[in-house]
């Protein structure tokens, strides 16, 4: 008969792996949970500024519809046509002259606040465009406003507008809602590098 053999097995074999082979599991086991609890935390922080840039957006086109809505875009369109009808009131050498020489432009411009001057439903629409890019520019620096929205949907508007109006803002800031300062701020936040 044979004797039971006297060798002890040394540490824990279960389902036959060894004390190594659990311990190597383990460790995979911890390197795959942490790596996956990583990658759960940068998807929840993608996911959540997706969804705030989804309701930047969401807040910028209520705004857009205001804007078209409201009168804004509107007593903006008025303004044009009225700018558009003093360019053409100037004789086309002047017109040629402001365009190449930045004195002359800035003299044009001035003739152009004092016929604004001389209209107060003119005033008042300048007010209210200006009011209008005003709460935008807030809502852009305050991050409610998508910027991207915002740049694709405003950005000529704002530059044309202070193109014409911006002599007339700045000389008039004093009456203007937030003095004009944060529409200026918008165009710089639109148009970081300047207007191409």
């Amino acid at each position: 008969m044979s004797q039971p053999s006297s060798k002890r097995q040394v540490g824990l074999s279960f389902f036959h792996v060894s004390d190594a082979g659990w311990s190597l599991l383990s460790s995979i086991v911890t390197v795959v949970t942490f790596v996956g609890a990583v990658g759960g935390i940068f998807w929840a922080v993608f996911e959540y500024r997706e969804s705030q840039e989804t309701e930047r957006t969401k807040y910028t086109l209520t705004l857009i519809e205001t804007w078209e809505m409201q009168g804004y875009r509107q007593a903006y369109s008025e303004l044009r046509k009225f700018y558009t009808a003093f360019i053409e009131t100037v004789p086309p050498a002047d017109r040629r002259t402001a365009e190449t020489s930045g004195h002359a432009r800035d003299n044009l411009l001035q003739s152009f606040n004092r016929r604004i001057a001389q209209e107060p439903a003119r005033q008042e629409q300048v007010r209210e465009v200006v009011y209008f890019f005003n709460r935008l520019g807030l809502c852009v620096s305050a991050s409610l406003c998508s910027k991207e929205t915002t740049a694709v949907f405003f950005n000529d508007t704002v530059q044309s507008f202070l193109d014409a109006y911006g002599p007339y803002i700045e000389s008039s800031k004093e009456t203007l809602p937030g003095r004009g300062t944060t529409l200026v701020d918008l165009s710089r936040e639109l148009n970081p590098a300047g207007r191409d």
